[in-house]
C-alpha cells in the first residue's frame, strides 16, 4: 500500500506541475486576492440574502464578466477535462 501512495503522490504532483494546472492557481490566486472582486462577492451575497435578486443577478452578470473571472472559468474548465482524461487513463 505504501508504493500505490507513493505513486498517488507523485502522480499529484506532475499534475499540479502542468502548465494548464499552473495557471488555474495562478489564476484563482489571483481572483480570490482582488479587493474589487471580493467587494463584489461580498455585495453579491448581501442583495441575495436581501432578495433583492434582480439586482443580485446583474452584479452576479458583472461579476462573471469581468475578464480575470472570465479567464478563471476557462482555466478551471481546461483543468476539469484534464483530470477527466487522467481519469479516464487510470480506469
Amino acid at each position: 500500500m505504501d508504493e500505490v501512495l507513493k505513486l498517488a503522490k507523485s502522480l499529484r504532483e506532475d499534475i499540479d506541475n502542468l502548465p494548464e494546472i499552473q495557471e488555474y492557481y495562478r489564476l484563482k490566486k489571483l481572483m480570490e486576492e482582488d479587493e474589487h472582486l471580493k467587494e463584489m462577492r461580498t455585495q453579491i451575497a448581501r442583495l441575495k440574502s436581501e432578495g433583492k435578486n434582480e439586482e443580485s443577478k446583474n452584479l452576479l452578470e458583472l461579476y462573471n464578466n469581468h475578464p480575470l473571472v472570465n479567464n478563471y472559468n476557462i482555466a478551471r474548465e481546461e483543468a476539469i477535462e484534464l483530470l477527466k482524461s487522467v481519469k479516464e487513463i487510470i480506469e
